[in-house]
C-alpha cells in the first residue's frame, strides 16, 4: 500500500499535513525538533545540535531521555507509516527524509522558476496560476518556530527574496495578460497588492516600476508620476541615491504618452 501523503510547511511556523489534514505536532519543543529536522534537508541533526535548539541552555538532567520521548511523539503524530518511513535514526543522529517536492520551501522556487519561464516566453496567464501558488505558500519567516540561527540566515534570506520575486513578477504577469475579459480585474489586483507591497519594502525600485505602470494603463497619468516622484524622494532622503535607469525610463515614457506602454487596443481598462 502507498505511504500517506505527507507535505511539510516551514515558510511560516511548522506544519505537516498527511493527506491534507495537519497533523497535530504537539507543544513548542516538539515543533522546535521538527523544524530543526526539516532544516536540514534529509541531512541527519546529531543528538547534541537537536538538544541544543529543542532546549537552548534550559535542559533538564534527563535530556536524552527527553529528546527520545519528543522523537516518539513526532513519528506517532506523523502516523505509524509516514512516521517510520520519513523520519528515522541514521549514523549520524535523526533525519527527517521527505521529497522536495512535499515541502513549500522546494516549491517555491520551482514555482517562480516555472511563471518566470511562462513571462519569458509571452505565457502570462500560466505565469500568473504558478505565482499565485507560490505566493499563497508564504506565511512568514522560514522556520519561525526556531527563532535566529546564524547557519540558517542565509537561506532565510534566499527564500525571501523568492518571496519577493513572486509578489513582483505576479503583478508583472497580472498587467502582462491580454484577454479583455482578465484586464481589469487583474489590474485593479496587481494595483492594491503593489500599493500595499511599496509599504512593506519601499525600496524595491521594481514595485514602483509595475505600480505606475499599472496606474497609467488605468488612466491615471498624474497617480503613476506621483508615485514616481515618491519612490525618488523615498530613495535620495533615506538612502542617498537616484533611481535606476529602469524607473527613469519609465518616467520618461509617461510624460511623452509613449503609446507602447499600453496594452493593445481591444484588452486596455480604465480602473
Amino acid at each position: 500500500m502507498d505511504s500517506p501523503i505527507l507535505f511539510c510547511r516551514v515558510l511560516g511556523p511548522i506544519d505537516v499535513a498527511i493527506e491534507g489534514v495537519s497533523a497535530d505536532l504537539g507543544g513548542l519543543r516538539s515543533r522546535r525538533a521538527l523544524a530543526a529536522l526539516s532544516a536540514a534537508d534529509g541531512a541527519a541533526v546529531t543528538d547534541e545540535d537537536l538538544i541544543e535548539q529543542i532546549w537552548e541552555d534550559r535542559r533538564p538532567g534527563n535530556v536524552v531521555q527527553g529528546l527520545r520521548a519528543i522523537i516518539w511523539r513526532l513519528r506517532a503524530a506523523l502516523g505509524s507509516e509516514a512516521g517510520s518511513r520519513y523520519l528515522h535514526r541514521g549514523r549520524g543522529g535523526y533525519a527527517l527524509a521527505i521529497p522536495e517536492a512535499s515541502t513549500d520551501r522546494h516549491q517555491l522556487p520551482t514555482l517562480v522558476t516555472g511563471a518566470l519561464h511562462h513571462l519569458a516566453r509571452g505565457r502570462p496567464v500560466e505565469a500568473v496560476t504558478d505565482l499565485e501558488a507560490a505566493v499563497a505558500l508564504w506565511r512568514g519567516e522560514p522556520w519561525e518556530d526556531l527563532g535566529p540561527m546564524p547557519e540558517l540566515t542565509g537561506i532565510r534570506s534566499g527564500l525571501t527574496e523568492l518571496h519577493d520575486v513572486a509578489i513582483e513578477e505576479l503583478q508583472a504577469a497580472r498587467l502582462a495578460v491580454t484577454d479583455p475579459a482578465r484586464t481589469a480585474p487583474d489590474t485593479v489586483r496587481a494595483i492594491a497588492a503593489l500599493t500595499e507591497a511599496v509599504v512593506h519594502t519601499p525600496y524595491r525600485e521594481r514595485r514602483w516600476e509595475l505600480l505606475a505602470l499599472a496606474l497609467y494603463r488605468s488612466g491615471r497619468q498624474a497617480e503613476a508620476l506621483s508615485s514616481l516622484r515618491r519612490i525618488r524622494t523615498t530613495l535620495r532622503e533615506h538612502v542617498g541615491i537616484e533611481p535606476g535607469p529602469s524607473l527613469r525610463n519609465l518616467e520618461q515614457r509617461i510624460l511623452r504618452q509613449d503609446p507602447d506602454l499600453l496594452l493593445p487596443a481591444a484588452a486596455r481598462c480604465r480602473c
